[in-house]
């Protein structure tokens, strides 16, 4: 099994037990669990420290590959989806994509644009952004 942070095993497991999800909640499911099997990149290079989902979405604060800890909020209209998997993707299709071409890609330019949150947490992605580190 890949190592991954306690606070990603808490997250997929309190997820699982969620009958009822949301399609934001499905879509972090498939990102965590994606990142969990390890995707195109090392899972040791990104460190889930906290997430939640909303509607249509979900914000996810980790360490990204090569790069600090920050937060990224990412919703279906957004402008992180590259639509690699699909075109018109599932709640599962859209957490995949995420993972694999957000999440797991070091932050490049994004590094020198992150706003930052009430405790100095760098957010990127699709705005708006958290104030504090729950939605």
């Amino acid at each position: 099994m890949i190592k991954v942070t306690p606070e990603h095993l808490s997250l997929i497991d309190q997820l699982h037990r969620n009958p009822n999800q949301s399609w934001g909640e499905s879509a972090l499911l498939s990102c965590l669990d994606r990142l969990q099997a390890g995707g195109p990149t090392e899972a040791e290079e990104v460190k889930v420290h906290d997430g939640w989902a909303f509607d249509d979405g979900f914000c996810l604060i980790y360490k990204s590959p090569w790069g600090p800890t920050v937060g990224v909020r990412v919703e279906a209209s957004g402008r992180q989806f590259i639509g690699a998997h699909a075109d018109e993707p599932t709640a599962a299709e859209f957490g995949i994509d995420i993972a694999d071409f957000t999440v797991a890609e070091p932050l490049g330019s994004s590094s020198y644009r992150l706003a930052c949150d009430t405790t100095g947490l760098g957010w990127w992605g699709d705005r708006p952004f958290p104030l504090e580190r729950s939605a």
